[in-house]
């Protein structure tokens, strides 16, 4: 059969031409059978199709077994994945293992327990799986040019597989592989998040022990060549939490893992692209297929470095004790313009930002059974990707609850849980409810009302420049800041004429992460970034005067990086 291979040589694309006899087929290819990727399987698999899996790691489940990133208290619920859990809970009851969960919060099962349940599921739907086997070639028909295939290796032997439908559950591999164009990391460098690198720790008391994930943050793999990176990843290895000066009779190494966490994975331009600005724009996709819950979760702290709409969300209105529903649609899920693929996982079309909101464990899960649907679908009817409707897809996946529209909570306060989820806050919706909210300590979700257009007050925060009330003042400063309105920019340059101050607002609730409860305020470095983000001629010798301080006042620093960061952007 003639066909198009696509591979990489040192980082290099290639295409050729060949003529290739598979030495497996089947109705499905699932590569990478991680968090996402092994539900993807079973969902396929459990409509009659043929599947076959491969994955680099030597057991199922991704990160979520592999690297021992057991602990995952955000995502929204339902789906395929609780039937999986169903089977953990019967083999963790039956066996002789370490709970991973603490006591009044979301499930965790340990490496061994998830690693079999989904073994058990993948071998009852009669799925093929390869484990430790690197994917090195992708496969297109020359007539169509679909993708219809992929080669292996596992070190000791090189395989190929032939499909109808491959899904990308490896972070992108097979994309990379294709030459498909990405979206890219942050704007101002093009870096993704850390990665974590992260180890299971055994603590307590003997007869009460418990083991979880500890876990570092750690460098960043963008731009870095595969040598640089397995450095980077065995440098880590030699640091807290792998090594400690000592381990006691109440804390033991327990797990190392075998592969590395990142947070955050290059996204495939996609046939939808649906990004955190579009969340902030008010764009609501209307094609939903399921819903994600999340923190904006970015692991890189140099918010100044960071896109617009990512420093809006948290360096701006102080939203970092919130998350976020996001609406997941089939377009989200399909390569732009590469027929015969799905993705499944971290890699699907949201971007730098908004990849953060998507990557929780129940939501990845979700996202690999709407790719398993999708590709039986594509198989059942003989259609493209791009044919599917979420009119044809919600059904069968309303059935084990992965789309329910009670998932769609909006912004909900992370340090109050609530019908498995997290209660969802009011906005304010009125000038008359915006008003005290700017001028208190905690003006979080008043800023995120005004960013959105869930309230209508730009006259009525134009007049509160000039109140009596500072706090009102400066953040309805702030606040017009964010909606790009100049008239902000006296009393912007007021803030920044004193010392920074700073408010501490506590939450009268506490979930899990007690840095959840505690938000501080202060402007001054508001007004720095929106100063340096405005960057009018005349303010050019504050933001030089920002820039150069040295001194040890944190705030000031933070200023002095957004500064920076505008000078070099003008000197771009």
């Amino acid at each position: 059969m003639l066909m198009i291979r696509k591979t990489l040589i040192e980082g290099k694309q290639i295409s050729c031409e060949c003529d290739i006899e598979f030495d497996y087929s089947c109705d499905l290819l699932v590569v990478g059978l991680g968090t996402a990727g092994a539900i993807s399987a079973i969902a396929a698999g459990k409509r009659g199709h043929s599947v076959i899996g491969v994955d680099l790691a030597p057991l199922p489940g991704g990160v979520g077994t592999a690297a021992c990133v057991w602990d995952y208290y955000y995502g929204a619920r339902g789906g395929l994945y609780n039937e999986i859990n169903d089977a953990a809970d019967r083999i963790m009851d039956g066996g002789c293992y370490y709970n991973s969960t603490k006591q009044g919060y979301k499930k965790s099962y340990p490496t061994t327990v998830k690693a079999l349940a989904l073994e058990e599921k993948l071998a009852e739907v009669g799925a093929r799986c390869f484990y430790s086997s690197m994917i090195t070639d992708v496969f297109l028909s020359a007539e169509t040019g679909d993708v219809c295939g992929a080669a292996f290796c596992d070190g000791e032997r090189c395989f190929t597989v032939g499909s109808r439908v491959l899904i990308d559950g490896a972070e992108g591999a097979v994309f990379r592989l294709l030459g498909v164009r990405n979206l890219g990391g942050r704007i101002s460098d093009n870096k993704t998040a850390r990665f974590s690198r992260t180890v299971g720790v055994m603590d307590g008391e003997p007869g009460s022990q418990r083991i979880h994930g500890a876990w570092s943050f750690c460098g960043q793999f963008s731009g870095l060549d595969p040598f640089e990176q397995a450095k980077m990843t065995f440098e880590w290895m030699t640091k807290p939490p792998v090594l400690v000066d000592k381990f006691t009779e109440r804390s033991r190494l327990y797990a190392l893992g075998c592969e590395t966490a990142q947070r955050e994975v290059l996204c495939c331009e996609t046939e939808k692209v649906y990004s955190f600005e579009d969340f902030l724009d008010g764009r609501r996709p209307d094609d939903i297929i399921f819903y994600s819950f999340a923190p904006l979760d970015n692991s890189n702290p140099e918010f100044w470095d960071e896109d617009e709409d990512f420093q809006d969300w948290q360096g701006l209105c102080d939203m970092h004790a919130y998350g976020y529903t996001t609406g997941v649609t089939p377009g989200m899920l399909i390569p732009k313009g590469v027929g015969g693929m799905l993705l499944s996982g971290k890699h699907i079309g949201t971007g730098h930002t908004m990849t953060a909101g998507v990557r929780m464990r129940t939501d990845m899960e979700k996202c690999g059974e709407a790719a398993g649907i999708m590709a039986s679908l594509m198989l059942e009817r003989g259609c493209r990707a791009t044919e599917l409707t979420a009119e044809d897809i919600r059904p069968i996946l309303a059935q084990t609850g992965c789309y329910n529209p009670e998932n769609d909570i909006g912004i909900a306060d992370l340090n109050i849980p609530d019908r498995e989820m997290w209660k969802t806050c009011e906005l304010p919706k009125t000038p008359d409810e915006l008003r005290p909210i700017l001028a208190s300590i905690h003006p979080a979700l008043g800023l995120f009302a005004v960013r959105t257009r869930a309230v209508e007050a730009t006259e009525e925060l134009v007049g509160w420049l000039g109140s009596d009330v500072r706090l009102l003042s400066e953040n309805s400063a702030v606040a017009l800041g964010l909606i790009g309105d100049r008239r902000c920019l006296p009393v912007l340059r007021e803030i920044l004429s004193r010392e920074p101050e700073t408010y501490t607002f506590n939450s009268e609730h506490k979930y899990f992460f007690p840095w959840l409860m505690k938000t501080d305020l202060c402007n001054y470095v508001k007004a720095a970034c929106l100063i340096s983000r405005f960057a009018e001629d005349e303010d050019l010798p504050l933001i030089s005067s920002l820039a150069s301080y040295s001194g040890d006042d944190r705030k000031r620093e933070k200023a002095a990086e957004y500064a920076k960061a505008a000078l070099k952007k003008i000197g771009e």
